[in-house]
C-alpha cells in the first residue's frame, strides 16, 4: 500500500465505530473453558500421586491403622545423601 493510500485508510478510521468485536469475546471465553479443564485434569492427576511417609523414608514400618500388615510395595526408599553412597544420575 503506497503513503497517499494508508493516509486515507487513517483519516477515514473512526476508533469510536470498532471495538473489539465478538470474534476476540469467543476467543476470551476459549481460554478460560481450556484453562479450567487442565486445572481440573492438573488436580486429577495431583491427587493421583502416592506421597511416602517420613516413616516410609526412613525405613520404618508404619503401623497399619486396620491391624493388618501393609503388603511391601518392592520400592526401596531413597539413599540417604550423607552416607557416601551416590545414586545413579546424581551429580554432586
Amino acid at each position: 500500500m503506497t503513503m497517499p493510500g494508508a493516509a486515507i485508510l487513517f483519516a477515514a478510521y473512526d476508533p469510536d465505530k470498532f471495538g473489539p468485536g465478538w470474534i476476540a469475546f469467543v476467543l476470551v471465553i476459549a481460554l478460560a473453558v481450556a484453562t479450567y479443564l487442565l486445572w481440573r485434569s492438573m488436580n486429577k492427576q495431583l491427587r493421583n500421586i502416592d506421597v511416602p511417609t517420613a516413616a516410609e523414608l526412613r525405613g520404618e514400618q508404619p503401623e497399619p491403622h486396620d491391624g493388618q500388615p501393609e503388603p511391601p510395595t518392592g520400592e526401596q526408599p531413597p539413599a540417604d545423601p550423607d552416607d557416601g553412597s551416590r545414586r545413579p544420575g546424581h551429580l554432586t
